[in-house]
């Protein structure tokens, strides 16, 4: 290990062209890890540069040319500033916006070890750890000892483990020359003496330019992370079952609607204007009210991904055409139910109009009802709508000569009752 650390800037130099990075192997922290590294005790989370009230899926993340990032609400259109390396709490979740920080080695690490995305609580938890001072190299290391890296993996030897590495992390075939440089250091057969541990091999190829590059496009814009002791919102199923009716915009635009019953069955369908095509497709929801559903129409494919605020009955999220090179946002609501006023429109039709207006009027004078117009029932009230709004509201002249007394309130009722479309 001595002879490691004096070499290691000469190292570092020649890695840099071979598809590695630049970790240097450290000593562990004290503290012991969930998949069996070593962290250090928790100290406190980096704190937060701008909070939101919706969930992340309500908001998208643009990076800017001086490196700082607009954050803008889908729903509203606000939008907000923050700098560069910054953490952002939303609703359901955190993003980082340190993509050669803590966020992005520990999204890279994960990604070129299971070849796979991080799952957004493990990563939560992990760079929590890097936060309060644990070394990337004892993750690394507690990733190699894990049961998915042992399925995946295997026992190889080492020419066989740089070559998966090659494959899982880089995405490609090896070349000789670059297998022989880095069983070499793994076998310390290489000529400046030095030894490799194969967590730091990773770490070579984690942080490497190639990897850096490959990884970019899925961490442009942030990388979500569930903070340590957090969770998603822990809501049954059954909580958002609805019906959310929106629009979807960007690339193309069309109408959106996403039905949700009460297992948890999604189902959406919509149009888009553009490419004229209505699209459909189902799926499950998922904790949290996330979801993710690949919408088809003809010679059309699409991917809607987003969430359900149960807060505020808002569903949010993007959407993408990747054989088009098209995206864009959406948003859906449930639709607004109006409270009914028709009880109260009933009870005012009852007692200053059925008197005169019935099968059977009570009003002196009054043996049938005049032009054989009745209001005994609900089906006759809302029939005749528009006549009880030009004449009790618009004209005044029902009840005739307001034998009946119908007040100015009870006038403003049937008013809104009409402007409300008679709820």
């Amino acid at each position: 290990m001595a002879t490691y650390r004096i070499s290691s800037i000469l190292l570092l130099l020649a890695l840099a062209g071979c598809g590695a990075g630049d970790q240097a192997g450290q000593t562990p922290a004290p503290g012991t890890a969930a998949q069996g590294g070593t962290v250090p005790a928790r100290q406190g989370a980096v704190a937060f540069a701008a909070t939101f009230a919706g969930n992340y899926s309500q908001y998208t993340i643009a990076g800017n040319p001086d490196g700082t990032y607009t954050i803008t609400d889908i729903v509203g259109g606000a939008l907000r500033h923050v700098a560069p390396n910054s953490r952002l709490r939303f609703a359901d979740s955190a993003v980082g916006l340190d993509l050669d920080g803590n966020a992005g080695k520990i999204f890279r690490l994960y990604q070129a070890t299971f070849n796979r995305k991080p799952d957004i609580a493990g990563l939560g938890y992990h760079l929590e750890t890097l936060d309060n001072g644990a070394l990337l190299h004892d993750v690394a290391t507690s990733f190699i000892a894990s049961k998915e890296f042992s399925d995946l993996y295997g026992a190889l030897n080492n020419r066989a483990y740089v070559t998966q590495l090659y494959r899982n992390v880089l995405q490609r075939e090896p070349d000789e020359p670059g297998v022989l440089y880095h069983v070499g250091y793994l076998e310390g057969t290489h000529p400046d003496g030095i030894k490799l541990s194969r967590a730091q091999t990773l770490l070579n190829f984690s942080d490497s330019p190639e990897n850096k590059d490959l990884v970019l496009p899925s961490i442009r814009n942030g990388i979500e992370y569930l903070p340590w002791g957090s969770s998603l919102p822990a809501h049954p199923v059954s909580a958002y079952a609805a019906q959310y009716d929106g629009s979807l915009r960007g690339g193309d635009s069309g109408n959106l609607s996403i039905v949700v019953n009460a297992s948890g069955a999604l189902q959406a369908s919509g149009r888009l204007t553009g490419a004229a095509v209505d699209v459909a497709g189902s799926t499950t929801l998922a904790d949290g009210g996330r979801f993710e559903v690949t919408l088809t129409g003809t010679n059309l494919s699409m991917v809607v991904k987003g969430s359900i605020d149960l807060a505020t009955g808002v569903a949010t999220g993007g959407w993408t055409n990747s054989a088009l090179g098209q995206s864009g946002v959406f948003n859906a609501a449930k639709p607004v139910v109006q409270p009914s006023l028709f009880p109260q429109v009933q009870t005012i039709v009852t007692q200053r109009c059925v008197p005169c207006h019935s099968v059977r009027p009570t009003q002196p004078g009054f043996n049938t009802a005049p032009l054989g117009i009745t209001f005994d029932t609900e089906a006759q009230i809302r029939s005749r709508s528009a006549s009880i709004f030009g004449a009790a509201v618009q004209s005044q002249s029902m009840p005739l000569g307001n034998v009946t007394g119908m007040t100015q309130a009870e006038r403003d009722v049937l008013a809104a009752w009409f402007a409300a479309g008679t709820p």
